[in-house]
């Protein structure tokens, strides 16, 4: 992948944040997308921290539960990066990861859903006339199809089904209309964050593990439009 803009949402924290450093480092401009206007300068300077040069990195602020936040994300991406070349849909939220399904309510599920997979579209579709002219590539940070006694968070694991049905359903249009992008999804497996309160376990990897899964398969050089890969690199669900 050769140098690039790359705007990664929820990047103030855990995945994001350290994809955002990664990416970086690699030589890439980076756009942080924040939820709250408050951490944008916070974020910018936790990365220069970190040794990433204040001149690759911006930010803007963007909540996936709002829309005007989003519309207006948007045009500040189409005024001021118009080079954008790779979205990462990389923020969401948990829901209550320990209520099994029965208990957990419909507004909790449609809670998770409006951000997880409703919010993660409208920034799509915001981002999208600027990444159709740069032929980008759109990736999702998303979840596995099929469930394991291990863990099993109700109103999660429905969001991300319902994103990997989105990303392949848009993937077929892509490649139907011969539209110059591609939409993926990364399962990056289980990854201690605050969202799931550092869980440890011999299946959990760390925040650095889990973003240098992400940069192998942006670097691969292949298109993947309509790939859900897993923790390992390989495809797990793809278009036929």
């Amino acid at each position: 992948m050769n140098a690039k803009t790359i705007l990664i949402t929820g990047a103030n924290r855990g995945i994001g944040l350290e994809t955002a450093r990664q990416l970086a480092d690699a030589g890439h401009q980076i756009i942080v997308g924040v939820r709250n206007a408050d951490k944008l300068q916070p974020t910018i300077d936790q990365l220069v921290k970190f040794g990433v040069d204040a001149e690759q990195v911006s930010g803007v602020q963007i909540d996936l539960n709002d829309s005007a936040s989003i519309t207006a994300a948007g045009k500040t991406i189409a005024d001021q990066h118009p080079d954008l070349g790779v979205l990462i849909n990389n923020a969401g939220i948990s829901g209550d990861m320990q209520k099994p399904a029965l208990e957990t309510t419909i507004p909790e599920y449609q809670e998770t859903l409006n951000v997880n997979l409703f919010g993660t579209m409208r920034v799509t579709e915001a981002m999208l006339p600027v990444l159709l002219k740069n032929r980008g590539q759109i990736v999702n940070l998303t979840g596995p199809f099929s469930a394991t006694k291990w863990y099993n968070p109700a109103a999660y694991r429905v969001s991300k089904i319902a994103l990997n049905a989105w990303i392949q359903t848009l993937a077929v249009d892509i490649e139907n209309q011969k539209l110059p992008i591609s939409i993926l999804g990364i399962f990056p497996g289980g990854v201690s964050t605050d969202i799931n309160n550092h869980r440890q376990g011999p299946y959990m990897k760390t925040t650095e593990d889990a973003a240098g899964l992400i940069l192998r398969i942006l670097k691969d050089g292949k298109r993947h439009n309509g790939d859900i890969i897993g923790p390992d690199g390989t495809v797990i669900s793809k278009v036929e």
